[in-house]
C-alpha cells in the first residue's frame, strides 16, 4: 500500500507518502516513498491509514432483548443467535472495528464466534470477552448466579475453559459477593470488570478490581456527606432518575471523588466510560436525531426494538426529568477530562452489537469532552490493545497485524472523519466497506421481509 498518510496515534506521527508492505496478516516493512517494487501495489491516492480500531466495549455476541410474563413472573431473555452474531460481526468491519472486547455475554457463543473468527470461518473482528454476568436478575443467557463460593468457583472454571478473560461482576451484587467475586478471579488467574450501582466504585478499587465500566456510577458514598441524604429523597423504587440526580449532587473536588480518581489511577483500574448510555438516556425525546437508523448498522432483530427497551427504563421521566438530565450532562463529560487528567486508563467502548455510529458518536463524545484527536485515537488503538492484553495489535510497525482501516478524511483534525472508513484490512484481508455495507443492506432487507432462505 502506498500514497497514503500513515498514521500512528501511538507515536503521535503521520508520515505523508507512506507505504506499508504486507506480507499474509502481518506488516512486515514501513516507510516513504515509492516503496518496493512487489507484484501487488495499492494505491491508496492520499488516504489516511491507521491502525485498525478498538471497540472495547462491544456485546457482539448477545441476542435480542425480549421480556415475557407467565403467570405474573417476568422472564428476561437476551439469547444469542448465529445468523445476529455473525450479521453484527460484519457491521463492526464495515465500522472500522477490527478488534473488540465484550464484558459480558454467554461465554459458549463467545468461545465459538472466536474460533470461527480466528479460523478464517466467519468475517469479523478478533474477540476477547468476559462470560455471563455475576448478578441475582435472572436473564437467559445474560447472567448466573452461584447458590455459594464453591458453585462460583465451578462457574468462574467453566468460564475460563471457554476462553474468557475477565469475570464479569454486575450492578445486583452485595459488597461481600462482589470481594468475593474480584477474589475468585483472581484465584482463577482471569481478570474483573464491574458494573456497579449501589456499591460504590471505590470499595471495588480497594477490592482489586481491575477494570470499571459505564458513567453510571450512583453510589451516595461517592457524594460529599452532607448530599447523600438529598440523594435518597423522593426516590421512587425501581425508577431510573437517580442516574441525573447523582450528577446533580457529586462534587469532583471534594474528597470522595478525589480519592477516587487517585485509586483509580493508582491501580490502573481501566475505565471505559460509554457515555452515549447516558446521552441516550437523558435525551431520549431526540434519540432519533442523535442516533439515526441505518440498516447495515443492526440486525432486523435488534434494530425493531432497541429505542423501546431502552424507554422501558424511562417509564416515569417527565419534561422536567428529561430537563434536568440533559443540564447536567456537562458534568458528565467532565468527568472525562477528570479522569484523564488523574492518569487512569480509559478506553472507548461502544455497548452496542456493532459498533457503527454508537462507536463514532463515543468517539466524538470524547472529542465534546476536551480530549484531542491524538488522545482519542491512542484510546481506540494502542491504548486499547495495552490494557487488553492484545498482542501485536494496535500500532503501525513491522512484526504488527495488518489491521488497518483507510479513511478519506483527516482524524486529526475532527474525530468524526472516521465514519470516512473506505477500506478496513483485518489480519492482511482487505473489505470494501461500501461493499460490506451492501451485503448488510441485502441481508437486513431479506431477514426483515422472510426471505432470507431464498
Amino acid at each position: 500500500m502506498h500514497n497514503a498518510n500513515l498514521i500512528d496515534p501511538y507515536r503521535q506521527s503521520i508520515t505523508a507518502d507512506g507505504w506499508l508492505q504486507v506480507t499474509g496478516d502481518t506488516i512486515v516493512a514501513i516507510g516513504t516513498g515509492a516503496g518496493p517494487a512487489l507484484a501487488q501495489r495499492i494505491d491508496v491516492a492520499g488516504a489516511y491509514v491507521l491502525p485498525g480500531l478498538v471497540d472495547a466495549h462491544m456485546h457482539l455476541t448477545a441476542g435480542p432483548l425480549s421480556v415475557s410474563v407467565d403467570n405474573g413472573v417476568p422472564s428476561i431473555s437476551m439469547t444469542s443467535q448465529e445468523d445476529i452474531t455473525r450479521f453484527h460481526a460484519l457491521a463492526a468491519l464495515a465500522s472500522g472495528v477490527t478488534s473488540a472486547f465484550s464484558p459480558a455475554g454467554d461465554p459458549e457463543a463467545n468461545h465459538v464466534y472466536a474460533v470461527n473468527q480466528q479460523n478464517g470461518l466467519w468475517r469479523g473482528p478478533a474477540l476477547s470477552y468476559a462470560g455471563l454476568s455475576f448478578d441475582p436478575t435472572p436473564i437467559a443467557g445474560g447472567t448466573v448466579y452461584p447458590a455459594d463460593k464453591q458453585a462460583w468457583q465451578l462457574e468462574i472454571a467453566r468460564q475460563k475453559a471457554l476462553g474468557v478473560s475477565h469475570i464479569k461482576l454486575y450492578q445486583g451484587l452485595s459488597e461481600a459477593e462482589l470481594r468475593q467475586g474480584i477474589a475468585l478471579a483472581h484465584e482463577a488467574g482471569l481478570s474483573s470488570i464491574a458494573h456497579l450501582d449501589q456499591v460504590s466504585w471505590q470499595f471495588a478499587v480497594d477490592a482489586g478490581v481491575d477494570a470499571l465500566t459505564h458513567a453510571l456510577m450512583p453510589s451516595p458514598d461517592l457524594l460529599p456527606s452532607d448530599r447523600r441524604a438529598e440523594f435518597q429523597v423522593d426516590l421512587v423504587p425501581g425508577s431510573s432518575q437517580y442516574l441525573y440526580r447523582w450528577f446533580e449532587l457529586v462534587d469532583y473536588d471534594a474528597a470522595p471523588m478525589q480519592q477516587l480518581f487517585t485509586s483509580l489511577a493508582a491501580e490502573k483500574v481501566r475505565v471505559d466510560l460509554t457515555l452515549l448510555v447516558n446521552e441516550m438516556m437523558f435525551f431520549y425525546p431526540q434519540l432519533a436525531e442523535l442516533y439515526p437508523e441505518r440498516r447495515w448498522q443492526q440486525h432486523p432483530a435488534i434494530a425493531s426494538t432497541w429505542r423501546q427497551n431502552l424507554g422501558m427504563s424511562l417509564y416515569n421521566w417527565s419534561e422536567d426529568d428529561f430537563a434536568r438530565a440533559q443540564a447536567v450532562f456537562p458534568k458528565v463529560l467532565e468527568l472525562v477530562t477528570r479522569l484523564h487528567r488523574a492518569g487512569v486508563p480509559l478506553l472507548i467502548g461502544s455497548d452496542s452489537y456493532a459498533a457503527g455510529h454508537w462507536y463514532w458518536r463515543e468517539l466524538a463524545l470524547h472529542q465534546i469532552a476536551g480530549l484531542d484527536s491524538w488522545q482519542i485515537l491512542q484510546m481506540a488503538t494502542s491504548t486499547a490493545a495495552s490494557e487488553l492484553n492484545l498482542p501485536k495489535v494496535g500500532q503501525l510497525g513491522a512484526g504488527f497485524y495488518a489491521d488497518l482501516v483507510i479513511l478519506t478524511a483527516n482524524p486529526l483534525q475532527d474525530i468524526t472523519a472516521v465514519e470516512s472508513v473506505s477500506q478496513v484490512i483485518q489480519r492482511g484481508k482487505i473489505y470494501s466497506v461500501a461493499t460490506l455495507r451492501a451485503e448488510l443492506e441485502t441481508l437486513s432487507t431479506l431477514t426483515s421481509t422472510g426471505n432470507l432462505e431464498q
